[in-house]
């Protein structure tokens, strides 16, 4: 799985450590846009492995992610 997050996320920093923990194979790169120019500073955000993907909080986030996955 490669993700990409924006480098304007404000908790980005807590937002990778819980990727890493959660999806050890995963290939995570921070970018300088991914595209989500509005909702990149105030929600956690990515594109991973071409599919865009939004929510209100880190742990709904990663919710998510396990679901698709």
């Amino acid at each position: 799985m490669f993700i990409k997050l924006c480098k304007n996320y404000s908790k980005k920093n807590k937002l990778v450590k819980k990727l890493t923990l959660n999806f050890p194979d995963a290939k995570i790169k921070i970018k300088s846009c991914i595209g989500m120019c509005k909702d990149c500073k105030s929600k956690p955000t990515a594109n991973i492995d071409g599919k865009k993907f939004k929510k209100k909080s880190i742990k709904k986030f990663i919710k998510v992610l396990k679901e698709e996955i």
